[in-house]
């Protein structure tokens, strides 16, 4: 079995008209190790919950927790960062999974992304450590995020969406002005969520089948399934942050993932961002030979060979790396900025 028929063989669970009978079939004829493949790429739950197979209930008991536990901390998250006058929006994985599962509790998300105004940053951190959480400063992201913890719950605080320089504008600031109140928590509009959904995957996850993971790709089959959007509202942000490509290489990760399964909106989805014959002839080889993560331990194979090809255009590829080398050279400026929450 080639890596792309097991992504696709674990990723069956994520359609509604595959039987549960289909679905034990595979599991069985696809060997011992298969059932650890799918909760390592984060489709455990998923499984549990179509096949109550017992080889997945603890990943889905996990889960469940783990998704208690950080409802809890939404609510705390929301008062504070509300009581200390930060907008902020969930994004990812946490937002996306209310908006399109029935049961959020089995889409497993390891911790929660919060978006907030650059400017606002220091405030967020100081308002979360108030309401409990340490901060936990990492040099190679510093630039974009801090991490925060309280005791099982991980939070990535975001000032923008994607490390300088990938996108030709920085979003956030119309991101949150878009922003909608999902229950008691803000999240994006629908057409920054996709915009995010597409985007973020490509650039920063370089569509590698664990770093990605299949509940990501589940995340997109069931938008494209379930959700209402402006489809030429989000190819409007995508054009302008020279993303087009990206957004086209991650629905061909999609598609190639779905197998038969046909997905509403794909095709002409994919025909708006199509990007050129040759790069879209290379990005597509690259997906088909699964080359995002054989070369996982080779990052720099995927910053030459990949990673350029899902922008636009050359001189979108080459701000990238100016800005990638920007933020390692201000990774120290960067992390005195927090230095003052080590006294909290």
């Amino acid at each position: 079995m080639s890596r792309l028929d097991k992504y696709q063989s674990a990723l069956l669970a994520a359609f509604p008209d595959v039987s549960e009978e289909t679905l034990v079939r595979e599991l069985d004829s696809n060997g011992s190790d298969f059932a650890a493949f799918i909760i390592d790429h984060g489709l455990g739950p998923q499984w549990h919950l179509r096949t109550e197979r017992a080889e997945f209930h603890d990943s889905r008991l996990a889960a469940e927790a783990l998704f208690l536990a950080q409802e809890h901390a939404l609510k705390d998250i929301d008062e504070f960062l509300g009581g200390a006058g930060v907008e902020y929006a969930l994004i990812k994985g946490a937002a996306n999974r209310l908006a399109i599962y029935s049961n959020p509790a089995i889409r497993a998300c390891h911790d929660l992304d919060l978006l907030v105004h650059p400017d606002d940053r220091v405030q967020a951190a100081f308002a979360l450590v108030d309401a409990g959480f340490v901060a936990e400063p990492e040099a190679n992201s510093i630039s974009r995020e801090l991490m925060l913890t309280r005791g099982e719950v991980t939070i990535d605080l975001h000032w923008a969406l994607l490390r300088e320089g990938r996108l030709r504008h920085e979003p956030v600031k119309e991101m949150l002005s878009r922003r909608l109140r999902q229950g008691a928590i803000w999240t994006l509009c629908s057409e920054d969520a996709l915009f995010t959904l597409l985007v973020h995957p490509a650039f920063a996850k370089h569509l590698a089948g664990w770093d990605m993971g299949l509940h990501r790709v589940m995340d997109i089959v069931e938008w494209l399934r379930t959700q209402e959007f402006n489809w030429q509202a989000v190819c409007g942000r995508l054009e302008s942050n020279g993303a087009r490509a990206a957004a086209w290489a991650t629905l061909r990760w999609v598609e190639l993932l779905s197998g038969p399964h046909a997905l509403p909106r794909l095709d002409p989805m994919m025909s708006d961002v199509r990007p050129g014959r040759l790069r879209r002839a290379w990005l597509n080889r690259w997906l088909q030979k699964d080359y995002p993560a054989r070369s996982s331990d080779r990052h720099w194979i995927r910053l030459l060979g990949f990673t350029p090809f899902l922008h636009d255009t050359m001189g979108d590829a080459m701000r990238a790396f100016v800005g990638r080398e920007k933020a390692r050279r201000r990774i120290d400026a960067d992390l005195a900025v927090f230095a003052d929450l080590d006294n909290e």
